[in-house]
C-alpha cells in the first residue's frame, strides 16, 4: 500500500511539473489543426472551382472568352498534342510548332479532320537559338492568337551529375526550355493586351518545386516557365489575360522512347 502511495504521489508530482508543457503541446496542436482545416477549406474550394462550378454553368466559349487561334509547341507528340485536340475540340483553330514537318503534317491533318477546325503548322528548332522566332513572327503577325501552349521542352538522357552535362546540352536546354517560352510569349502577349483578352499556359514540371540535384538544368529551367509568367501577370492585371503553369508529373510517349526532346 505504501508503495502505491509513493507511486501515486510522484504521478502527481510529475503531473503538476508537465502542465505547462502539456498546454503548450495542446496550443501548438490546436494551431496547426486550425491551420490544416483552413488549407483543407480552400484546396476544396479550388477544386470546386476549377472542376465542378464550371460544368454547373455550362461549358465556356474559348473562341469568345480568348480568341480565335491557339498556338501550341512541342505539339505532335505527348502532353503538346493532348492540349492541341482538347482545344480543337471546344472549337479553337490551331497552329503547331515543332521540328519535325511530317509529323507536324499528319498531326495537322488529323486534328482538321477530326474536329472540323482550320489548322496550320510552323516548322521550328528552338535549339538554334534566334534562329526559329523570326520566321514564327512573321507566321503569327495576322493571326488572332488567344491562347499560347508553351509545351516543347528538353529532359535529359538520364540523370547526372552538373560536372557531366556537355556545352551543347547545357545551350540546349537554355534555348529550349527558357528561351522557347519567353520568346514565344514575347511574340503574342502584346496583340493579346492590345485585345484585352488571352491565355498563356506554360507546362512546366514538379521538379521547378525544389532544387534537384541530378536535374540539375532542367528543374531550374522549369521554375522559369512558373516564374516568368506570374511577373508578367501582374503588369497586365487590366487586360482579362490570364495565365497558368501546368505542372506535369506524367512521362509523355516521348520519352518512354528515351528521346529527350518533347516534340
Amino acid at each position: 500500500m505504501a508503495a502505491v502511495d509513493r507511486f501515486f504521489l510522484l504521478y502527481r508530482e510529475i503531473s503538476r511539473s508537465c502542465n505547462f508543457y502539456i498546454e503548450a503541446l495542446a496550443i501548438v496542436g490546436a494551431w496547426y489543426t486550425v491551420r490544416k482545416c483552413v488549407s483543407l477549406a480552400f484546396d476544396t474550394y479550388s477544386m470546386l472551382r476549377l472542376h465542378l462550378i464550371p460544368k454547373l454553368g455550362g461549358e465556356i466559349d474559348l473562341v469568345k472568352r480568348y480568341g480565335k487561334w491557339a498556338v501550341v509547341t512541342g505539339s505532335t507528340d505527348g502532353i503538346g498534342k493532348a492540349y492541341a485536340e482538347e482545344l480543337a475540340k471546344r472549337g479553337i483553330n490551331i497552329i503547331l510548332i515543332s521540328r519535325n514537318k511530317e509529323k507536324l503534317e499528319a498531326v495537322s491533318r488529323s486534328i482538321s479532320e477530326t474536329y472540323k477546325v482550320e489548322t496550320d503548322f510552323i516548322v521550328a528548332d528552338f535549339s538554334k537559338g534566334r534562329e526559329p522566332y523570326p520566321g514564327i513572327k512573321e507566321a503569327l503577325k495576322d493571326r488572332e492568337i488567344g491562347i499560347l501552349v508553351n509545351n516543347v521542352g528538353l529532359f535529359y538522357p538520364y540523370p547526372d551529375y552538373f560536372t557531366n552535362l556537355s556545352e551543347d546540352m547545357l545551350w540546349d536546354m537554355i534555348n529550349i526550355n527558357i528561351a522557347s517560352a519567353n520568346m514565344m510569349m514575347h511574340i503574342v502577349l502584346p496583340g493579346m493586351v492590345e485585345r484585352k483578352k488571352g491565355a498563356i499556359v506554360n507546362v512546366s514540371s514538379a521538379s521547378c518545386c525544389q532544387p534537384t540535384p541530378m536535374l540539375t538544368i532542367y528543374g531550374a529551367s522549369k521554375l522559369n516557365c512558373a516564374d516568368v509568367p506570374q511577373a508578367i501577370y501582374t503588369l497586365v492585371l487590366g487586360s482579362k489575360i490570364g495565365y497558368a503553369h501546368a505542372q506535369a508529373t506524367t512521362v509523355t510517349k516521348v520519352v518512354a522512347k528515351s528521346s529527350h526532346y518533347f516534340t
